[in-house]
């Protein structure tokens, strides 16, 4: 009997798509992508190639939206249109998956998230690194209790990042804010997969406004709701990548009382253990760990090859792994727009936070030409929830 596949589409064909065609490719037995949205002709003869001659495309995301065979949406569209393109998802009954960010402020991702619960659809965030299996590696690393009480975590991200003049990503209100809302939010959402919930945030910002008018570089430091400590930075104006003794693209570092581990891009996951108190973890990961580094092995598989696969089963009911649901992932989010907040106010941002409607940049000039000019205003301007 043949399998009835699943139907999906795909609203945006961005550059990260092809991470996301993989997670297809990789399912193509059970599900297929049968339209996608995208105004672009010059992406046109790219989707024939990745998703078939049979593929539908169309200009405008509600078309694909109005079809009735879809089932679910993979989103994969600038930041400031996550929100408005899951609400109407959610409102035409498709279950959704999108495309980290999740969305520019903690007030976007609530109303997705009310959007998709009250049309009772699912709303699941490709948050990759929680489906990568070297990152996964490192969590099972932790939550053997190997590295004893972990005191300290660093985060880096570097890349060069230059998009040509007129690309959302270099847009402040496209992007929601800059490289940190973009791409940092990758190791925000690590550290709270890894380490818990982040109890405080400060933060610094480097902009150059020629290269993009969000921050092109920034660095966190946090204070977990556990008591540990975390280093999380994001460089994108650097060549760091290129050569053969290159630097990492990404690393992640745990140090605890009884060893230490990380995970770094190219490389690898390995573990050292400073002390050995269980006999589980020293069967696990042998003595050699107790005078060096050791990799941990893992099958190799990509995140968005992962969480494809994941999204994929629960649109067919399958028992599913998904570790990025909307609720879960809000949380990244705040803790991004904590960051921000904290580089404004030049001051430690205890979370939770208060956040409200995204203003755009236009607008909020707008806002405070007509604070100066009325004198019954906030003693202070604050350039308003951006």
């Amino acid at each position: 009997m043949a399998i009835v596949k699943t139907k999906v589409g795909l609203l945006g064909c961005g550059g990260i798509v092809g991470g996301h065609r993989q997670g297809f490719d990789a399912v193509s037995d059970v599900c297929e992508v049968v339209a996608v949205a995208e105004p672009r002709a010059e992406r046109h003869a790219f989707i024939t190639d990745a998703f078939g001659p049979g593929v539908q495309i169309v200009s405008d995301y509600r078309d694909v939206l109005a079809m009735a065979e879809i089932e679910g949406v993979d989103i994969v569209l600038p930041h400031d249109l996550h929100m408005p393109a899951t609400v109407a998802a959610a409102e035409a009954g498709k279950h959704v998956l999108v495309e980290k960010v999740m969305a520019r402020n903690v007030w976007e991702c609530d109303r997705m998230i009310d959007a998709c619960e009250g049309c009772g659809v699912s709303l699941t965030v490709c948050h990759d690194r929680r489906y990568n299996s070297q990152w996964a590696a490192l969590k099972e690393v932790v939550e053997t209790g190997a590295l004893g009480e972990i005191f300290f975590w660093k985060l880096d991200h570097n890349q060069d990042v230059l998009p040509p003049p007129g690309h959302w990503i270099r847009t402040y209100d496209g992007i929601g804010g800059g490289a940190i809302m973009s791409c940092l939010t990758h190791q925000i959402d690590a550290l709270r997969w890894y380490g818990g919930e982040v109890a405080s945030v400060s933060c610094m910002t480097k902009v150059i406004p020629e290269r993009m008018e969000g921050e092109f570089l920034g660095i966190m430091n946090a204070r977990m709701a556990s008591g540990a400590l975390a280093e999380l930075s994001i460089n994108w104006w650097t060549q760091s990548r290129s050569g053969p003794h290159a630097l990492w693209y990404e690393m992640v570092q745990a140090c605890g009382t009884l060893g230490e581990a990380y995970y770094q891009h190219g490389k690898g996951t390995f573990v050292r253990l400073h002390d050995v108190v269980d006999d589980a973890v020293r069967a696990r990961f042998g003595d050699a760990a107790l005078t060096g580094f050791v990799e941990v092995p893992n099958d190799g598989k990509s995140g968005h090859v992962g969480c494809i696969a994941e999204w994929v089963k629960a649109l067919r009911g399958e028992p599913t792994e998904i570790r990025t649901s909307g609720r879960v992932c809000r949380g990244t989010v705040e803790v991004a727009e904590a960051a921000y907040l904290s580089d404004r106010e030049k001051r430690e941002i205890a979370l939770p936070i208060e956040s409200g409607p995204w203003i755009d940049r236009s607008d909020a000039e707008q806002i405070r030409k007509q604070f100066e000019a009325d004198q019954s205003g906030p003693e202070q301007w604050n350039g308003g929830k951006l």
